[in-house]
């Protein structure tokens, strides 16, 4: 089948207001209709033998939903959806009727997260799609109104930008066909064709789920020893959206591992922090890949992991309290505690 990409430019979208940012984990359902254009489709009849038309259709609608599940920057949902154009001309002649099509999707999402509002986002799906014919014909009464069942496929490419904590606007374009469907016609028998189009899609969706990736709690502390126990503490400092070990932050490691040696600490406590200059789902992740980077540390200096307790607590504890959206060194922390 001869099928044609194309390129789409998306305008931006500005969403007025401090909306707080919508990342979340959990079930979401959106909804969505938009403009659908499509290529040169061929269209072989027996009548003559081989003889391949070329039809152009005017510019169509669709509309649909899709419910599915977001894994953070990953997404997967099940998609129906309908398109429809009219036969505008076949082979340079005026033609009618109607050209569409009812989709069942399976799609695969990409989050390209970011520490803005603004999410782009690719993806791809496959499924079925019936692709309907009514009453195509080309000025005679000779029409094709018929229905095949084909494997269909698409290819996603937008954006999406935060409304309120779960509800997202989004704006994409999706390039969706089948294989060749076959048509019964009054007049010619068997008619095989192409469906193919180009989308450009508006919607909403809204998540269900929760705002941060839920932390295991450390388990409960034994009971105090009737003398108090010993409690150092240290802290470790990192660059603005990094993990990295700085020189500095490996000597005040140091310091901590040979105090827990000396005092036989039974358990050190890290507690990994983030500024507010991102999302919260993401400074919740990166404090604790800062936390579980310091553990790594202590390991290669003999520290047993079952001794090592990591959390991570996000932007949610500053050292210093900023706005949202504000870089604030003292808040990119991991605080070790001997107990």
């Amino acid at each position: 089948m001869r099928l044609s990409l194309g390129l789409v430019s998306a305008a931006a979208i500005l969403v007025a207001g401090t909306a707080a940012h919508a990342d979340r984990v959990g079930p979401y359902l959106s909804a969505f209709g938009g403009y659908v254009t499509q290529p040169l489709l061929d269209f072989e009849s027996p009548t003559p033998p081989g003889a391949v038309k070329k039809m152009v259709t005017d510019d169509g609608w669709a509309a649909g939903g899709a419910m599915g599940y977001d894994f953070g920057r990953i997404r997967v949902e099940a998609e129906v959806s309908y398109r429809e154009n009219e036969a505008s001309r076949i082979q340079g002649a005026n033609a009618t009727g109607d050209l569409s099509a009812l989709a069942l999707m399976l799609n695969a999402l990409y989050d390209l997260e970011n520490s803005s509002r603004f999410t782009p986002y690719i993806g791809a799906g496959i499924g079925a799609a019936w692709v309907y014919t009514d009453k195509i014909r080309r000025g005679t009464p000779a029409s094709t109104t018929d229905d095949d069942v084909q494997f269909a496929y698409q290819g996603i490419v937008g954006v999406k930008a935060a409304i309120t904590t779960g509800l997202s606007l989004f704006v994409d374009y999706r390039y969706f066909a089948t294989l060749d469907p076959t048509w019964s016609s009054n007049a010619f028998g068997s008619v095989d064709g192409e469906y193919a189009s180009h989308n450009i899609m508006a919607g909403l969706s809204y998540n269900f789920g929760t705002g941060v990736v839920p932390v295991a709690e450390p388990a409960p502390a034994p009971a105090p020893a009737p003398e108090p126990a010993i409690v150092r503490s240290y802290i470790v400092f990192f660059d603005w959206d990094s993990v990295a070990i700085t020189p500095e932050a490996n000597a005040i490691i140091m310091d901590a591992a040979n105090a827990a040696k000396t005092l036989g600490t039974a358990r050190i406590e890290l507690t990994g922090h983030a500024d507010r200059s991102g999302p919260p789902l993401y400074n919740q992740r990166l404090s604790v890949r800062r936390a579980e980077a310091v553990k790594s540390v202590l390991m290669g200096l003999g520290i047993a992991p079952e001794e090592i307790v990591t959390i991570g607590k996000g932007e949610s504890a500053p050292l210093v309290p900023t706005p949202d959206g504000v870089r604030e060194p003292q808040n990119r922390r991991v605080e070790i505690v001997l107990q």
